[in-house]
């Protein structure tokens, strides 16, 4: 596959990048005062989000936060491996939010049409993508439950999304600092999925078992 280049030689996908940062930079001239107080300040970010990092996904964008306000980890299929997996990046993230930035609320969210989700469903070439491979087994749980039910094919993968955020809650409680902060009523843990057609965030009600809209439990 050739790169697409301008006249002048300059990757393309580069350019837009370069065209979006000097767009950036007039807005950053704009609201100085605000970045500046973000680089000098301690951050102190409202939720720690465990998402997907699918590109068409943005949490930023579907809650409207300002910079600063989430403290982000993104993976194929927003994954919690749990605390004794080989994996440390995520739970180095979840115990430095919760200890050194004192957030207390923790969301994994998930989002239709997840593309993690459906890699196991094609041979991964174990040559190839051998990291990929042992990451999306962290979903096979949530494949192997949807099938043991019997799960019509047209429901079969909006309920494989559904049980691997479950299941992604249950890994966090595997870490102590996530566990412990449950138990004294300092940390709440929250499974949503963002209908990326419909615009809109479900959420995972564990009481009921049921999925809501999210402006549905404002009040709950």
């Amino acid at each position: 596959m050739t790169t697409a280049k301008d006249g002048s030689g300059i990757d393309l996908d580069i350019k837009d990048a370069m065209q979006g940062h000097e767009r950036f930079r007039l807005e950053f001239e704009r609201d100085k005062a605000f970045y500046k107080s973000l680089a000098t300040k301690k951050q102190k970010p409202r939720l720690l989000w465990i998402g997907c990092c699918d590109s068409r996904v943005v949490p930023s964008q579907i809650t409207q936060a300002d910079p600063g306000e989430l403290f982000e980890v993104r993976n194929i299929a927003n994954c919690v491996p749990p605390a004794w997996a080989a994996d440390e990046a995520v739970g180095a993230a979840i115990e430095y939010g919760l200890a050194h930035l004192g957030i207390d609320d923790i969301v994994v969210c998930g989002h239709t049409g997840c593309g993690g989700i459906q890699a196991l469903a094609e041979p991964i070439p174990p040559d190839e993508e051998a990291h990929l491979g042992r990451w999306v087994e962290y979903t096979r749980r949530a494949h192997e439950l949807v099938a043991a039910a019997r799960v019509p094919e047209e429901e079969r993968s909006l309920a494989t999304i559904r049980a691997h955020i479950q299941f992604q809650l249950d890994n966090l409680m595997t870490y102590e600092i996530v566990a412990r902060g449950v138990a004294e009523g300092r940390v709440g843990i929250h499974g949503w999925l963002y209908d990326m057609e419909a615009g809109e965030i479900q959420a995972y009600d564990p009481k009921t078992g049921a999925w809501r809209g999210l402006l549905e439990t404002a009040g709950s």
